[in-house]
């Protein structure tokens, strides 16, 4: 029989005699990022026969039978930011950057709880195996998930917020665990923990009332008057998928509903555009690629910044390849502009050596997968925490935006084209790399288990459903203190009695001889 034959019939056979789930997806948010991050997952689940719903923004090209989609809204308006918006001290920039996502996340629950389909899907009630939601700036998303009686995954796009710990049952120490947000790094001085320790509460304090006492009150309307506690919807989620993996990100205990799928978004490799390909082969000394993300826009970058980095790219002998969606500029003739490169599949690219980066998180992985030194210069949100990944990993030099000019710049890229810096590059790529499952399947998998066993309790950690005074073991130590302090008292008295009685007893001695010497004085 022909092998082709025999392939077609075992695919169809998988096909037939896998089950096939119902599976909602809820990803309210409008960030294009994180759509391109979720995407090739419900992709595939529809291609292996389940039947998938996805509520979104975003439509989906060429999509499988089995899909289905309720869009939010029919088109999308990006409105990016300016480079004024940095703010440096992170003590004023993390607290005001979480208030500025829960209110987005705010407007995305609006947005979703008055589409007529979800309406219509909280009247009608369909029966689902598992739902995914988007998870990282609102509960919203979960508290439909639960009131539809599903099992549901929570979705981070992102590394874990701060806010997540307490919910995962993660004890939160400076020392130990890393913040989205912060630079700081595994190996954090006595000040950068401070910090951090009061940027946790801060933070979480500014997401416990910004978003889910906000949503909370707003969602009674549709959900009714005995909603959970959103915090206690996200914390009975049965598995977090989050958009990182251990090999670079870890470093934190977490339990066993945490899991990893950093990746998920990358595909193979396209062929480059004719020109951009030429381009890059022809540089003699290789090339630098630069892009500092959607987030900004490019022209909003402050003229001193901009001629620090054309001064910069000048002096250099190697090509540059710019992500610019601003005004036209007169380039030095190594300097090749564009709105929009395909960015991944350049980095594969043997030629490319360098990557001045904002950090993003999929510019992160995608630096990784390819292997490509970075230099991160991060302006906002969880940049800042990438950026501390790579630089521990060995992959990336941090160059602070104040610090943003031509000395500051050409040392890092001198430093990170040394061979030393390309072979280390490398191998932290193959070890991202080396997995037993791709990021996509292993999301396939977990979400199939999820909907084969309605949920995954045996894997969540207990800690998650004690009390607080239980996790610090605060009743045990309190007991133990109490126990210590009677016994000290005990043995004191102890002690006390004792000495009281050798005191007595030579003071009686004392006495008696004192007597005795009395009597024979007299005699004498």
């Amino acid at each position: 029989m022909d092998k082709r034959i025999v392939v077609a019939i075992y695919f169809i056979a998988t096909i037939f005699t896998t089950n096939s789930y119902r599976i909602l997806g809820v990803f309210p948010s409008f960030d294009r990022n994180n759509y391109l991050t979720y995407r090739r997952l419900f992709r595939e689940l529809a291609n292996r026969n389940h039947e998938v719903t996805l509520i979104s923004h975003f439509q989906l090209p060429d999509a499988p039978a089995t899909y289905k989609e309720v869009l939010l809204s029919d088109k999308q308006v990006h409105k990016g930011l300016s480079f004024e918006s940095v703010i440096v001290n992170e003590v004023s920039r993390v607290p005001f950057e979480t208030l500025v996502a829960t209110k987005s996340g705010n407007d995305d629950c609006r947005t979703l709880m008055n589409n007529h389909h979800v309406l219509h899907m909280l009247r009608t009630r369909p029966r689902f195996d598992v739902i995914l939601v988007e998870s990282y700036n609102s509960d919203c998303g979960l508290a439909l998930a639960a009131n539809l009686s599903a099992p549901y995954i929570a979705f981070n796009p992102q590394p874990i917020q701060p806010w997540q710990y307490n919910r995962l049952g993660v004890n939160f120490n400076a020392a130990a665990v890393t913040q989205a947000g912060l630079p700081y790094g595994n190996e954090p001085w006595f000040f950068d923990r401070l910090k951090s320790y009061v940027i946790y509460h801060i933070s979480n304090w500014v997401f416990y009332v910004g978003s889910q006492v906000t949503d909370h009150v707003y969602l009674y309307k549709y959900l009714g008057d005995d909603l959970a506690p959103l915090e206690s919807i996200a914390a009975n989620a049965s598995l977090l998928f989050v958009n990182t993996h251990q090999s670079v990100f870890g470093g934190v205990s977490r339990p066993d509903n945490v899991i990893d799928i950093g990746g998920i978004h990358v595909g193979p490799p396209k062929v480059i555009p004719t020109e951009i390909e030429r381009f890059i082969n022809e540089a003699e000394h290789g090339v630098i690629y630069v892009n500092l993300g959607s987030t900004v826009k490019d022209s909003t970058l402050p003229k001193h910044k901009l001629e620090e980095l054309l001064s910069t790219f000048s002096k250099l002998p190697l090509r540059i390849i710019w992500k610019w969606d601003g005004n036209n500029l007169d380039l030095p003739r190594n300097v090749m502009t564009m709105r929009w490169f395909p960015q991944y599949d350049i980095l594969k690219h043997d030629n490319v050596k360098v990557f001045v980066s904002h950090a993003g998180i999929l510019s992160t992985i995608e630096a990784l997968d390819a292997g490509v030194p970075v230099i991160a210069v991060p302006l906002f949100g969880d940049q800042y925490g990438n950026a501390a990944a790579l630089q521990d990993s060995g992959l990336g030099k941090i160059v602070a935006y104040q610090d943003l000019n031509k000395k500051y710049l050409l040392d890092a890229i001198n430093e990170v084209l040394d061979p030393e810096w390309q072979q280390r590059a490398k191998l932290v790529s193959r070890i991202w790399h080396d997995r037993p499952m791709s990021p996509l399947e292993t999301a396939i998998y977990w979400t199939e288990y999820v909907a084969r066993y309605q949920g995954a309790p045996n894997l969540a950690t207990v800690s998650a459903r004690i009390p607080w005074y239980q996790q610090v073991q605060l009743d045990v130590l309190g007991f133990v203190g109490i126990v210590a302090y009677i016994l000290a008292f005990v043995v004191y008295k102890i002690l006390v009695s004792c000495c009281c009685f050798c005191c007595r007893n030579d003071s009686e001695s004392q006495t008696i001889t004192e007597d005795r010497r009395a009597k024979r004085v007299k005699f004498e």
